[in-house]
């Protein structure tokens, strides 16, 4: 039964996001810019030949990371937002992107293969358990001493004090815009109350992941709304 709703899970995502390619990469989002450049940045100040951008979608990390490395493999699960991808990669002359069109729950490398694995708002797509055994996987792919940064939602359901701040604020921004922002409060709402498309986890369980796979120094640092940057070494 847990497969088949995997599965299930699995086409959805791959339905939404193939419908949606066009529409993402030509919608402004301002916020996302700034996590992307945040992961970048860091990114840019490790050395690696072999990098992976999980969820990669039309290229915002896998394009400008390629300036740094041998090989950056460009992976999603939708087929429409890897042919941008591989347009804009020619457009820039660009010849050390590969793409790989698969699910992040069936993904494989090979066993320590790899130097740096990124992902920007992308997990938070995956049941928990999965997002767990994702980042269990990274730990495996990567080199002795390679890196994992991961950009995505860092809150929970309210638990906390900084969680309620954070669903509060973004509430607030929604009402503001009148009767279109309702609906999607409600339809919000109801998204995160049943888990739904989006299955955010606070910044605790991203570290108790990271720390249970084997990683160390994990740093987990708050960048704008509910986004936050996750950063974690093989030793």
């Amino acid at each position: 039964m847990q497969s088949q709703r995997r599965k299930a899970g699995t086409t959805l995502q791959r339905i939404v996001w193939t419908k949606r390619a066009q529409s993402w990469e030509e919608t402004p989002n301002p916020g996302l810019d700034s996590v992307v450049a945040a992961i970048v940045e860091r990114a840019s100040r490790t050395a690696f030949d072999v990098a992976v951008d999980l969820g990669a979608g039309s290229g915002q990390l896998a394009l400008p990371l390629a300036a740094h490395a041998k090989k950056v493999i460009a992976v999603d699960i939708a087929p429409t937002m890897l042919e941008i991808l591989t347009t804009k990669a020619r457009a820039l002359n660009l010849s050390n992107v590969e793409t790989v069109c698969e699910s992040l729950e069936k993904l494989q490398f090979p066993e320590a293969s790899i130097d740096l694995i990124v992902s920007n708002y992308v997990l938070h797509h995956l049941a928990d358990v999965d997002k767990a055994s994702v980042i269990k996987a990274c730990y495996t792919w990567l080199r002795p001493g390679g890196t994992l940064i991961i950009g995505d939602m860092m809150f929970g359901r309210g638990a906390t004090a900084q969680d309620r701040q954070i669903i509060a604020e973004k509430v607030l921004k929604l009402a503001k815009l009148g009767p279109g922002g309702w609906w999607r409060i409600a339809k919000n709402a109801a998204r995160f109350t049943l888990r739904i498309q989006e299955k955010p986890v606070s910044a605790d369980t991203w570290r108790r992941y990271l720390t249970e796979a084997g990683f160390e120094q994990v740093e987990i640092s708050p960048l704008i709304a509910e986004a936050s940057i996750a950063q974690a070494y093989k030793p």
